[in-house]
């Protein structure tokens, strides 16, 4: 992962050089690709690992699961409102897969209407180890969780492109920054399948989080993103209610033609309950190379989605 990060950078410094003008100008600080079909593949090293913490014998204990599997493939397709990606990971890339068995996918979907931005996500991860602060660990190959939500996003500045941080059907030209603020909700659940009278933990969280994104337009091929919130909301287990931080992190590196674009991004997400029972630490951090490709939808497939457009009455 490391090795392919280094030539992607120097991959990007290099195109840096050059300096060709776009053709698709939206206004002037961004570009729109919303007439062409995107495609895209990106390698990604993905953990979301949770650490429950509760008191044992009058003493505060830590026990961490994190998945087996951290490295995976994931392909996107946008074309207008339509925009998914799903993940899995193949089997070339399981490198103890004989060893320890487990599996995990991901599938998710954005759509937006003038400034709102919505997401919703699916992740299964299958096969965990544990680990207590004296440095006992085990693995646990029928320990599940399974996390289900969406967020929704408002863009203060017009002039600023959320789209060009996750679909690549816009893409920045000229620096701009906006105040974002988030709302998310997320069902989370664990389970240990061989015991589930041992296991079994279900937690609903809603969060608030004001956060601020800036992109910096090197030229008009390259630029560096990055943006950070920190925000707040609540977290229901076991029908009992407690408070929630929330602290969120982006950043992306990324090179753009009209046809081909490549990016390297780091995502951090770190939700943190305040509360002197029993409690669940959720923590998702990712890091991830992608290419995609952009070019004209067949005229057929074009056809068939302007029908379905049609149907769709014009008050919604």
């Amino acid at each position: 992962m490391g090795r392919l990060i280094y030539l992607n950078i120097i991959f990007i410094c290099f195109c840096a050089q050059q300096n060709f003008a776009q053709k698709d100008s939206l206004n002037q600080y961004m570009v729109s690709y919303a007439e062409k079909v995107i495609v895209s593949a990106s390698f990604q090293s993905d953990t979301d690992s949770f650490v429950l913490s509760q008191d044992i014998d009058s003493e505060r204990r830590n026990l961490e699961f994190y998945p087996n599997i951290k490295n995976k493939i994931t392909f996107g397709l946008t074309y207008k409102m339509i925009d998914i990606s799903f993940g899995y990971t193949p089997w070339f890339l399981r490198s103890n897969a004989d060893k320890y068995k487990a599996s995990n996918m991901n599938f998710a979907t954005r759509f937006n209407h003038k400034k709102w931005y919505q997401s919703v996500e699916f992740v299964k991860q299958m096969g965990f180890f544990t680990e207590f602060l004296d440095d006992k660990s085990l693995y646990l190959p029928s320990f599940r969780s399974i996390k289900i939500g969406g967020t929704t996003s408002y863009v203060f500045n017009e002039k600023f492109s959320y789209s060009a941080l996750f679909n690549q059907n816009q893409w920045q030209i000229k620096s701009a920054g906006s105040f974002v603020p988030n709302f998310s909700f997320f069902y989370t659940s664990l389970l240990n399948k061989d015991d589930k009278a041992d296991f079994n933990l279900q937690m609903y969280s809603f969060s608030l989080s004001p956060s601020y994104y800036y992109t910096w337009v090197i030229n008009r091929r390259v630029f560096l993103s990055g943006g950070a919130g920190v925000g707040a909301g609540v977290e229901i287990h076991n029908k009992k209610t407690s408070p929630l931080c929330q602290v969120i992190f982006n950043s992306k590196l990324g090179y753009n033609t009209t046809s081909f674009y490549s990016y390297l991004e780091v995502n951090n997400t770190n939700i943190l309950f305040n509360e002197n029972r029993a409690r669940l630490d959720d923590t998702s951090l990712n890091a991830l190379i992608a290419v995609g490709f952009r070019f004209d939808p067949p005229k057929k497939i074009k056809k068939v989605y302007d029908d379905a457009i049609k149907l769709i009455p014009k008050k919604l």
